[in-house]
């Protein structure tokens, strides 16, 4: 699921997310840039757990702001 920059920023700040964090990092690389997990996991050397509750947080929030808004993904 790919997601621009902007709007993987603006998730963070929604979700008070530290930015700097590596979870965050890797989560970013998977979502905007198409990365595999595995990937990812080994750039920022976090734990593949790491990255996949990262991904999967920050991809429910995402499902869920376009549902309560109605915008279709593109």
């Amino acid at each position: 699921m790919a997601m621009t920059g902007e709007q993987f920023d603006a998730l963070v700040k929604l979700m008070r997310g530290d930015t700097e964090s590596a979870g965050n990092r890797a989560a970013r690389r998977v979502l905007v840039d198409s990365i595999t997990q595995a990937e990812a996991m080994r750039e920022t050397d976090v734990t593949r757990a790491a990255v996949s509750n990262a991904v999967r947080r920050y991809t429910e929030a995402d499902e869920l702001i376009r549902r309560v808004y109605g915008v279709k993904k593109k």
